[in-house]
């Protein structure tokens, strides 16, 4: 009698681990088909740039890139006008500079080189309490060489999770899930252009917003930028990788809000390092500080940003540069 509930205790542990390991199997497949789901549903997302410059044709003479400050500031429609050339804006709000080199090799494997690229370079680019590194842009990337080689060194602790099906997913949820529910939208409403066809955002807002006001209060003494070599690791990269392909690079500092300069002690020591960094590859390093705007907060949304009618006059200026001291010559 032992024996046979010895024997049926032993079948109902079978059974059990039998249906515990059929539900993790299930569970797999599961997280794998979701995973994929994901992957096809962000790639469909036109309003993604990494995902659109990989499948349009885009093949602009002119790309900007940088973070917010290009991205609300150069309006590729107002600068051809002056150029006679096509531009883009590839630039991403809050993006490092490992940022900005995945979106220009993502851009460069579906395009032709562009003859000149404008990367937008300022002190608080080299200083990690500025933009970051959004590791949840590349996640339907994971498996690129290049871009693995990115996330593992600038986001190791999501890295090492993205073996597990649909972790790369997971980890940053609450930022993809729309995301991919609105590419969806556009692959089945069979959507082919972005919100923002040349890459411009306009600048929403029109007024100042006590930005600096808010910055004195927390710094009364200035912020003493802080050099990270990881930023100037990737500026470097993305110089390179556009070298190697024989784009022209200018490195460029829009206006800032001169009564701000007060509040920035070593800033002359960052430019005088970003300038080296030029010089070290034989490019020009821009800087449009003496432009009549940043004298007045009527151009200015914050001490870097410029409201709409200042980012005429920056994009117009910029515009006439390119003619006068780049193309003529």
């Amino acid at each position: 009698m032992a024996s046979g509930l010895f024997t049926c205790n032993f079948d109902r542990m079978k059974f059990i681990i039998y249906k515990i390991g059929a539900a993790l199997v299930v569970c797999w497949v599961i997280l794998i088909g979701l995973t994929k789901l994901y992957d096809f549903a962000l790639h469909q997302n036109r309003d993604i740039k990494a995902a659109y410059v990989q499948t349009a044709k885009i093949d602009a003479d002119i790309l900007i890139h940088g973070p917010c400050e290009p991205l609300w500031m150069i309006s590729p429609e107002w600068l051809d006008k002056q150029t006679g050339l096509k531009s883009y804006n590839l630039s991403l709000s809050h993006s490092d500079f490992a940022d900005n080199y995945l979106h220009l090799y993502f851009y460069l494997k579906n395009n032709k080189p562009p003859k000149y690229l404008f990367l937008y370079v300022t002190p608080e680019s080299m200083d990690t309490n500025y933009n970051t590194f959004n590791t949840y842009r590349f996640a339907s990337y994971v498996g690129d060489a290049v871009v693995d080689s990115v996330l593992s060194d600038c986001d190791a602790a999501y890295f090492k999770w993205t073996t597990i099906p649909f972790m790369k997913y997971g980890y940053y949820s609450n930022k993809i899930n729309f995301e991919a529910i609105q590419g969806l939208k556009h692959y089945f409403t069979k959507r082919e252009l972005p919100y923002y066809v040349d890459g411009y955002e306009p600048p929403v807002q029109i007024k100042w917003d006590n930005h600096l006001e808010k910055f004195i209060q927390l710094y009364p003494q200035g912020y003493q930028f802080k050099w990270d070599n990881k930023r100037e690791k990737y500026l470097r990269k993305t110089i390179e990788l556009a070298q190697q392909k024989r784009i022209r690079v200018y490195l460029y500092e829009s206006p800032v809000l001169k009564e701000a300069l007060a509040y920035q002690p070593n800033r002359e020591e960052i430019v005088n390092k970003i300038k080296s960094i030029a010089g070290s590859y034989n490019i020009t390093y821009l800087q449009f500080e003496d432009m009549k705007i940043s004298e007045s907060r009527d151009y200015y949304m914050s001490t870097l940003n410029t409201n709409l009618n200042g980012s005429r006059i920056f994009t117009d200026s910029l515009g006439r540069y390119i003619k006068d001291e780049i193309i003529k010559n």
